[in-house]
């Protein structure tokens, strides 16, 4: 069977849900993406694991979760469920029937992209080697080096928990992904990397590589040219400085590194207060530090944040997004906070070097140094002027980062490189 003419295959991570009656729902972000995927194609079917009731509120997620039928492209998509097998033993069980699917996918579409990441359970990378054996060509995306996140993994565990985690991510399950990495990203005719660190990580091994971006806001979530200018006079003012952080409270995000930063600039004497927005493994032993450190009430860690509105609006209403990731990945929560208008300071890795390329790199530090942070956050407060500056930049650079914009570039190179 010849693949339908301007046809799409995604395999992706995301998992669809199956609630009680049987009804198929989608995460509320992945809504989105497959409908700008089908703003570029004519045909976008779309496979991932799938969660049922149980498995779903046993996860403990906060992620939100639309009717497939809600999809704008509901007509021109082909949405197919995939086993949830992240076990080993539900792995092999499947692995042959799920082999065979994705096999007739990939005959009948002309065009392959595969979100790879992990080993048990990734159907994606299965979906990769079985395009090699069809002798197929495929893209390949993915938004952070996966086996350095597993290596780190074992930070949000304690006691002997932490020791076995350690061997198990760090010094087996770490060397596999990165063997499965090389096979199939360097078999694809094209690699899609969101941020440069990914992209510093894998370019090499791909016959065509690109630096793309994964961003869901809209043209309507930039912060308005008056609302910027409300912000910057606020700074210029003098006021407190606020800060913002927003993400997982997890290990691979640093959660330990920014409160000791935050104790660092109240050592300095800087006027300020700061928020971490997210839900995570260590929400209550970072609240419990904050205790220890005295930074109660001048610092909150307020959980889980349900409304993306609501989000958005406590990242613009900011005057600095500090960061201290551990690991090369490439969060979004970046470019959502120069579209908020929010400066961003924190570590030093490519993907937020590449973002300020046009701008002082004096924004960021290196990884782990809580103290020259802090530094450069005090001179910030201090020269309002050049944090003014910095909301500027970040207002004008985001215009290339809604999610119209990045969809469109990703299927432009699609359909140019297979």
């Amino acid at each position: 069977m010849r693949p339908e003419k301007n046809s799409l295959l995604l395999v992706l991570p995301v998992p669809f849900r199956k609630n009680s009656a049987d009804e198929l729902l989608i995460e509320k972000q992945a809504c989105n993406g497959i409908d700008r995927w089908a703003e570029n194609f004519k045909l976008v079917t779309v496979a991932c694991p799938t969660i049922d009731e149980k498995t779903y509120h046993s996860s403990n997620t906060t992620s939100e979760y639309l009717p497939a039928t809600t999809l704008e492209s509901f007509d021109r998509v082909r949405l197919v469920p995939l086993p949830y097998s992240y076990q080993i033993k539900s792995y092999l069980k499947n692995y042959l029937a799920t082999r065979k699917l994705l096999g007739e996918l990939i005959s009948n579409n002309k065009y392959l992209s595969f979100a790879i990441g992990g080993l048990i359970g990734d159907w994606a990378s299965l979906a990769a080697i079985e395009a090699i054996k069809q002798k197929r060509a495929y893209s390949v995306w993915t938004d952070r080096v996966e086996h350095q996140v597993a290596k780190n993994s074992y930070q949000d565990r304690q006691g002997l928990r932490r020791v076995y985690r350690f061997l198990k991510d760090r010094l087996f399950q770490s060397w596999l992904m990165a063997a499965a990495e090389k096979y199939i990203i360097s078999r694809a005719n094209l690699g899609m990397f969101h941020g440069m660190d990914c992209f510093s990580a894998y370019h090499n091994m791909c016959k065509e590589s690109h630096l793309v971006h994964n961003i869901h806001l809209k043209e309507s979530d930039r912060i308005s040219r008056e609302n910027l200018d409300k912000k910057i006079q606020h700074v210029m003012q003098g006021q407190a400085l606020r800060i913002v952080y927003a993400g997982r409270v997890a290990g691979m995000k640093g959660p330990f590194d920014w409160i000791e930063t935050m104790n660092q600039l109240q050592t300095m004497g800087v006027d300020f207060s700061a928020s971490w927005l997210g839900d995570g493994p260590l929400l209550e032993e970072a609240r419990q530090r904050l205790n220890i450190k005295n930074l109660d009430g001048k610092v909150t860690f307020h959980g889980h944040q349900s409304q993306k509105e609501k989000l958005l609006s406590s990242i613009r209403a900011a005057d600095i997004f500090v960061f201290c990731h551990k690991t090369p990945e490439s969060p979004r929560c970046l470019i959502e906070a120069m579209l908020s208008g929010t400066p961003i300071a924190g570590y030093k890795s490519p993907y937020p070097e590449d973002l300020l390329k046009n701008i002082s790199h004096d924004l960021l530090t290196p990884k782990d140094d809580t103290e020259a942070l802090a530094k450069n956050i005090r001179r910030l407060n201090d020269n309002r002027v050049e944090l003014a500056n910095a909301m500027t930049y970040c207002h004008q650079i985001s215009e290339h980062y809604t999610d119209k914009a990045v969809f469109e570039h990703r299927s432009q190179l699609i359909k140019k490189y297979l």
